[in-house]
């Protein structure tokens, strides 16, 4: 077994109303700050939230919220432009995953002025001292949240790469139920299978470890209670709560193992057709686990046993494929879509959808090695 080495920096901070508080978690890295809000955000008033905290401190802050749904390297130069000509003392990023990856990126090229946002896509290291960065994120779930790589999308091809970031950048993380309880019922429910999704690949990922498979074991646990009401009313905890709380030990578990299969095809579908990752997570979890029984068959029969599906003297891999159609049973329950077709892909776009998240460096990390057939294979029986 190799040396388990864990080291966390961000200072967490998860419970109702913390996004009060934000004001006095940033005074202590500077005095002017950029927030990086989702526009959406605006309707429900959480960006003046976050604003009133930081001016009660006696902080300065401007507000960057020409944000596309899905931001490209375009976005990340002009908000790096801006950033630098305000002379900020940090980052700050409000909104879901494509906006915390690019108050992450700016916060970590910030200081990079010798080189071009697209040498660093190709390779180039990020070497200067980043600006500190502080998330909160709105969808509670992020893969990148505790790694040392953020995902951008290239403007001049619309593909994902992993920029390799200085995991010092990250100086706290807030996480306040209060700020996704305005999502509907048919988002909030994707975003609960995007959680879990992400908390099974960390969980069968070939670089997890006794510690990631503890946390993640958890996750999904909680994340499990939250998607059953009658169940989650008998641990006298506020459905909100529990999500909040199992959506970041997916992260701090995924952090220390690695995201996988689901999220490599989900970034690139997101980058390429700017289609809700969570929605593509969603209609793959079932196909992933189907092959991930071919190299994991064990810990995904322990994944039926999270689903309360009885062992019943059962084999491993009976007890794994009662977990694949019971996943399968709660996603038609839900009434998510079940295919990618469904969610506006054609079969033209799987090519270069698979191209890209096969050149991603988690990829390395999946139960089983895959060629870019292999992927291709998999993905056509999700279309």
């Amino acid at each position: 077994m190799a040396d388990f080495i864990f080291k966390i920096s961000p200072n967490i901070i998860l419970g109702p109303y913390t996004l009060t508080r934000l004001g006095q978690v940033a005074a202590e890295w500077g005095s002017n700050f950029m927030l990086i809000a989702d526009p959406l955000l605006k309707e429900f008033g959480l960006p003046e939230k976050a604003i009133t905290s930081l001016e009660e401190k006696n902080l300065s802050v401007f507000t960057y919220d020409d944000i596309p749904a899905t931001p490209t390297t375009e976005t990340l130069e002009n908000a790096l432009s801006l950033a630098r000509g305000a002379h900020i003392h940090g980052v700050i990023a409000l909104g879901g995953i494509n906006t915390t990856s690019l108050g992450r990126a700016v916060a970590a090229l910030y200081t990079e002025k010798s080189s071009t946002v697209y040498e660093f896509l190709a390779g180039t290291q990020v070497t200067g001292v980043p600006l500190p960065f502080i998330a909160i994120p709105t969808t509670f779930r992020d893969p990148f949240m505790f790694m040392d790589q953020t995902p951008v999308i290239d403007a001049r091809n619309r593909q994902v790469r992993l920029i390799k970031i200085h995991p010092a950048s990250s100086k706290a993380v807030i996480i306040d139920p209060n700020t996704y309880m305005h999502m509907s019922p048919h988002t909030a429910m994707s975003i609960l299978f995007h959680g879990l999704s992400l908390a099974i690949e960390g969980y069968i990922s070939t670089k997890s470890n006794f510690f990631s498979e503890t946390i993640l074991t958890k996750a999904i646990e909680l994340l499990l209670l939250t998607l059953d009401p009658d169940q989650s009313k008998l641990v006298g905890t506020p459905a909100e709560i529990l999500t909040a709380q199992g959506g970041f030990m997916a992260s701090i578990g995924v952090g220390v193992s690695s995201p996988g299969l689901i999220t490599a095809v989900a970034l690139a579908c997101n980058a390429r057709n700017k289609i809700s990752m969570a929605l593509v997570s969603s209609v793959l979890l079932p196909y992933m686990l189907e092959d991930a029984m071919r190299a994991k068959v064990d810990k995904i029969a322990n994944i039926a046993k999270m689903l309360g599906i009885p062992d019943s003297g059962l084999a491993a891999s009976d007890m794994a494929q009662a977990a694949v159609e019971d996943i399968r049973r709660r996603l038609a329950l839900s009434g998510l879509p079940t295919r990618l077709k469904d969610l506006g892909l054609s079969i033209d776009h799987l090519a270069s959808i698979v191209e890209d998240a096969i050149a991603l460096d988690i990829m390395n990390y999946i139960p089983r090695a895959m060629s870019t057939d292999d992927l291709f294979d998999l993905i056509k029986q999700a279309y």
